[in-house]
């Protein structure tokens, strides 16, 4: 998957869609664009809104790592928001993954590479 870019139409995702935003990438940690997943379109419930969720799975031990679940009203890098505890910093110990879920009304999700200390990869999926 291509790095954060909002030169193409964003993959949409609606209820019980998921879509793969890295595949087992090693993205450089940072604060936006190459350190940032492929964004979706999150389409919302006919109550509008709805859940959110963000999985990710190491190839290895990530070490110490921050990977921030971001949410926003406009595709555009600057208007990410890291939404609350959505700072991810914890692995489960067996298999190397994370799971978050968050409700929200917001149009569009990406996943952040803040921080990594050990040289794997992650492959990271965002859905409805």
């Amino acid at each position: 998957m291509p790095a954060y870019s909002n030169t193409y139409p964003p993959y949409s995702v609606g209820a019980g869609d998921d879509a793969n935003v890295w595949s087992a990438e090693t993205p450089a940690p940072g604060n936006g664009g190459a350190s940032a997943s492929a964004q979706v379109a999150l389409v919302p419930s006919p109550a509008g809104g709805g859940a959110v969720h963000f999985d990710g799975k190491f190839s290895g031990a990530p070490g110490a790592f921050e990977v921030d679940c971001q949410l926003a009203a406009l595709d555009v890098d600057g208007n990410y928001q890291t939404v609350a505890n959505g700072n991810v910093t914890t692995a489960d110990a067996t298999n190397n993954t994370f799971h978050l879920e968050v409700i929200t009304n917001a149009k569009f999700a990406r996943m952040l590479m803040r921080t990594r200390t050990n040289a794997v990869s992650i492959t990271g999926s965002i859905g409805r």
